[in-house]
């Protein structure tokens, strides 16, 4: 049988040791997975480790070779066949709306007032930052791996707020600069995510918090769609976080957890469906469709419209009563004395 193109992975791949436990047994969780969302070569796998529950990618790219795979991902513009157009989503009504949700969901914990200062890692284009700024009157902060956004960011306005690129283990930020450091979608890109915990909690103040939004392994959507659920990202996403497994990170990182809640996120199915369908139908990538690229994309956003109201929205709010929603939410606290 004649090898699929898209097996061979184009960069080196290493196996890491559990990034939370140390442990080195490992149980296979789900395999066949692709980059689906920017349909770049690899097949990857999941493992779950035997001792502690984390799943992570596993083989993975190194992180030299993780750039690969972030190439014109984030900020390559609002063509859907070469990237996500988060800033278009972001703009929305639904966008604002997730971000005024997520300001709500940290001020269950703490208000925030023009006294705090807030760092989003993992920033992007600053549109969580601008909330922040707008409701709370907080300094604010950003730091993304990605210039491109970073300097999308800055051309923008918005809040007046500090950019910079990079991680934030690798240029921390002051000792005791920030109040409230947040890291939404951001925290199963990394490599080393308790160590990156560590650094935040150097950087936060006595007292300060710690926001962590990811995706919810013990997702309802996940099980359904299995390897086309869109939040599983392989291999941009290393690791897979249960709500057992992000308390764990977060105690192991020298935090108090002092929140958890899953999240109403009601884009997953219908953009988990609309990639699976464009790839079904070959409508992306570059030249003609026999049956027309743009009929089709309006057939399939139709399609899509009505499941979102008739299928994911209802089943977004009850799989948050039931804590089966597809991302989640954790709150740490820092220690109030000297680390």
């Amino acid at each position: 049988m004649a090898l699929d193109p898209r097996d061979a992975c184009p960069v080196p791949l290493e196996s890491p040791a559990c990034l939370l436990c140390g442990g080195e047994d490992f149980s296979v969780a789900l395999e066949g997975l692709r980059d689906f969302a920017w349909q770049k070569p690899g097949v990857f796998r999941l493992d779950r480790c035997r001792a502690c529950g984390l799943v992570m990618t596993r083989p993975r790219p190194t992180v030299e070779g993780l750039g690969f795979y972030y190439e014109g991902a984030y900020s390559a513009g609002a063509d859907s066949t070469q990237a996500v157009d988060m800033a278009g989503f972001y703009r929305s009504g639904a966008g604002r709306l997730l971000n005024r949700y997520r300001l709500i969901t940290i001020e269950k914990v703490r208000k925030l007032g023009p006294d705090d200062r807030l760092l989003d890692v993992g920033c992007s284009q600053g549109f969580f930052l601008d909330t922040a700024h707008e409701h709370t009157g907080c300094a604010v902060a950003g730091v993304d791996l990605d210039a491109g956004s970073v300097a999308l960011a800055r051309a923008r306005g918005g809040a007046p707020a500090e950019y910079s690129v990079g991680r934030l283990i690798d240029d921390p930020v002051p000792a005791g600069s920030a109040s409230v450091i947040t890291f939404f979608e951001c925290l199963e890109h990394d490599p080393d995510p308790v160590a990156t915990l560590v650094a935040a909690r150097r950087a936060l103040r006595p007292g300060g918090l710690v926001v962590v939004e990811v995706p919810n392994w013990r997702s309802l959507w996940r099980v359904v769609l299995g390897r086309r659920w869109m939040p599983l990202l392989a291999p941009q996403h290393l690791v897979h976080f249960s709500p057992d497994t992000l308390r764990a990170t977060l105690e192991r990182a020298g935090f108090e957890f002092v929140h958890h809640q899953t999240m109403l996120f009601p884009i997953e199915l219908v953009t988990s469906l609309g990639l699976w369908g464009e790839d079904l139908l070959g409508v992306r990538g570059p030249g003609p469709h026999p049956l027309g690229k743009r009929a089709l994309h309006g057939l399939m956003r139709l399609i899509l419209l009505v499941v979102f109201w008739t299928v994911e929205l209802p089943v977004a709010f009850w799989s948050r009563v039931f804590h089966v929603a597809g991302h989640q939410t954790a709150i740490g606290r820092a220690p109030s004395g000297p680390a």
